[in-house]
């Protein structure tokens, strides 16, 4: 299985006013000769690999509060977040940013490629490890709390309250919803954690430099417990031929020595926010994301009840 296939166009270099393009070629020191776009992810912000007249390639992302409000604020805040990561995190380097209250564009060094799914072995791996250097990583000051993240996005607790629309479910989530609320109450708690957390690890996020994977897109970051990353990720790795969550879990490093009470918490929680997502309208300028919060969701469901089938759940 594969996520649903992007249903719009990122902005392009070609479409960026006059002054924001020239803003950017004083940034790389030469002119743009050429712009590939890259169309995956869940931002309508223009994302490009430019190559410059000096041969000189840079990836540089681009919005305006205009054209897209919630993307121009997740740059900034990508902007902010970079700026604080320490030497060695597996990240691409930001080199510039330009921010003039309305457009704002960052310049990153540019990938060699963006990652395939559904998952060759060898990323796969490489992914895998990237998620144990990133537990070894203390969270930088000036990072906020994964509960505080989580805690501002709905799960259960909100699908009971407002009386969601559940019936495209297996009817089993409606007749287990007072048990799913019950689970995911300290969701955003069982995050908790001194190490450097993404937030939002998927294929769309990662790139190939040389012979590393690196993550991209860092405006959630937070401190969190250092399974949280490999966690998050699993949902979407499953949908798109990684092989299954649950056996990846337990095979992995983190996920052995995870709390199983407080993972399958979060497991909870997040499974609420993907069900919840689903039935809500599409937003603006994102029109896929609900399909992919919802595929996301069947296989998070899956995996959340075999867990209690397992008996891995409990207090937090």
């Amino acid at each position: 299985m594969t996520s649903p296939t992007p249903a719009r166009t990122r902005l392009a270099w070609a479409q960026l006013p006059a002054h924001v393009q020239q803003a950017v070629v004083e940034q790389v020191g030469a002119e743009v000769v050429e712009a590939t776009s890259h169309e995956g992810g869940y931002s309508p912000g223009m994302a490009a690999t430019l190559r410059t007249a000096a041969g000189e390639r840079v990836f540089v992302k681009a919005v305006s509060s205009g054209f897209h409000e919630r993307s121009a604020e997740l740059y900034r805040d990508e902007a902010r977040v970079n700026g604080l990561l320490p030497d060695g995190v597996p990240a691409p380097r930001m080199r510039w940013v330009v921010d003039d209250g309305e457009w704002v564009a960052m310049g990153f060094d540019a990938a060699d490629s963006s990652l395939e799914v559904p998952w060759r072995p060898d990323d796969l791996a490489a992914a895998l490890e990237l998620f144990t250097a990133m537990a070894a990583v203390p969270a930088p000051a000036g990072l906020g709390s994964a509960a505080d993240f989580f805690g501002g996005m709905p799960s259960w607790a909100d699908a009971a309250r407002e009386g969601a629309d559940l019936g495209s479910w297996d009817p089993w989530v409606a007749e287990h919803l007072d048990l799913l609320v019950e689970l995911s109450i300290d969701w955003a708690q069982a995050s908790v954690g001194d190490r450097l957390g993404h937030c939002d690890a998927r294929a769309d996020n990662m790139v190939r430099l040389g012979d590393r994977v690196l993550l991209t897109d860092w405006p959630y970051a937070a401190a969190a417990a250092p399974w949280v990353d490999l966690l998050c990720f699993l949902p979407s790795a499953e949908l798109e031929g990684a092989g299954r969550a649950a056996e990846i879990w337990a095979s992995h490093p983190l996920g052995r020595a995870a709390d199983q009470a407080r993972a399958t918490a979060l497991l909870a929680g997040i499974t609420g926010f993907f069900v919840h997502g689903s039935v809500q309208p599409p937003p603006p300028g994102i029109p896929h994301l609900r399909a992919y919060q919802r595929a996301q969701g069947e296989v998070a469901l899956a995996w959340l009840r075999q867990r209690l089938a397992d008996g891995l759940a409990g207090p937090v």
